[in-house]
């Protein structure tokens, strides 16, 4: 009798905790109420499973029906469901985006493959405090890299939804080695805010009024960061740009259309992104376990995740400023922290769900007000 009495107050606490982030929700998403009640129990479930598996989700979404039942509210959910790309980045905006400080943008990619179909996914997010928020994404039917033209849509795309205000927030747009190209450059010199991309160590590069070309690596054999005062030629711009190597046959060479003698600092934001893909997969959400391929499901799995690790990331910070250490390792060359802060926060919300403890706290997170 205790053990069903038990049984009938974790149900209880359960579904109190999908009513109170229910409730939460409504505040950023409109939509019917079964569509939030759903969304619910899948953030919770994610949590929970730490994977985006249909097959797994569906065995934690609503014990009071058949497995196959919730299969099959979870493949309409995401067939049917329209997040409001809008509603979400004025969620990212007003939990993250501090009104006294500036931002940098990263630009990245990450794809893998699920039998034939490619799911490419190409996004932008905020950086911040060593990961980086994700705010738009754009779904590439094809492998490999996304072309200027496909950058450049997304780009506008996030900008049109910006208000004045948030635009003058972001101080640069920070890119890897593969977001280079004339016409994309034509078109970041065109934005109110400037940009620091690294290039390929063979990238052609001459001096102005020059017509002899070098390597770019040829500009900074040197172990220190250099950067040229004048600017240089190439993909049919004058741009600045800084330099050093970082390894036997590895160079580290940015471009900007300002002065970069401080863009290796800006620069190393960008690792961020790289840190987000990594808490959507293996360390995180194990994004890689879907077996989805229309590229509309998949980019809703996007939103359910990327809400989910807001409010991960939302809870580590909750938990640092209140007195919480991350463990310290030491490594051959140097110290480093043994989690980041959303694995704190993951960790956290996890443990509180699988236990049926209470998360009205917690919850209260992802107020914006």
């Amino acid at each position: 009798m205790l053990k069903n009495q038990l049984t009938v107050n974790e149900l209880l606490r359960m579904k109190n905790t999908e009513k109170v982030l229910k409730e939460e929700l409504s505040k950023i998403f409109e939509g019917q109420s079964q569509r939030l009640t759903m969304l619910s129990k899948l953030i919770i479930a994610l949590f929970k499973l730490s994977t985006v598996s249909y097959s797994k989700l569906c065995l934690a979404i609503n014990p009071d029906v058949k497995k196959s039942s919730n299969f099959k509210r979870i493949q309409r959910f995401m067939k049917d469901f329209h997040f409001s790309q809008k509603c979400y980045i004025n969620f990212v905006w007003k939990l993250f985006v501090n009104s006294e400080k500036w931002i940098a943008l990263s630009i990245d990619r990450t794809n893998w493959k699920f039998g034939k179909q490619n799911i490419n996914i190409l996004l932008i997010g905020i950086s911040y405090r060593g990961t980086a928020i994700p705010l738009i994404w754009k779904m590439l039917d094809k492998r490999g890299n996304s072309s200027q033209e496909e950058r450049i849509d997304l780009m506008n795309e996030l900008l049109n939804i910006l208000d004045k205000e948030q635009k003058n927030k972001i101080r640069c747009l920070l890119a890897d080695r593969e977001f280079i190209g004339t016409q994309w450059i034509t078109y970041l010199k065109g934005l109110p805010f400037t940009f620091f991309i690294r290039i390929k160590n063979n990238t052609l590069v001459r001096k102005l009024g020059k017509s002899k070309q070098v390597h770019a690596k040829n500009l900074f054999d040197c172990s220190h960061f250099r950067a040229l005062r004048k600017k240089r030629v190439l993909f049919g711009h004058r741009l600045f740009i800084g330099g050093q190597k970082i390894g036997d046959n590895e160079w580290l060479i940015i471009i900007s259309d300002i002065p970069v003698k401080r863009a290796k600092n800006y620069y190393g934001e960008r690792w961020g992104i790289e840190v987000f893909f990594g808490a959507c997969k293996k360390r995180g959400f194990n994004f890689e376990d879907t077996h989805v391929t229309k590229l509309d499901r998949i980019s809703n799995l996007v939103f359910l995740i990327a809400i989910a690790f807001c409010w991960a990331l939302k809870t580590g910070e909750y938990l640092l400023d209140n007195g919480h250490q991350i463990p310290i390792k030491k490594l051959k060359t140097r110290k480093a922290k043994l989690y980041s802060i959303f694995r704190i926060g993951l960790d956290r919300l996890k443990e509180l769900l699988l236990n049926f403890l209470n998360l009205k706290s917690e919850i209260s997170l992802l107020s914006c007000t």
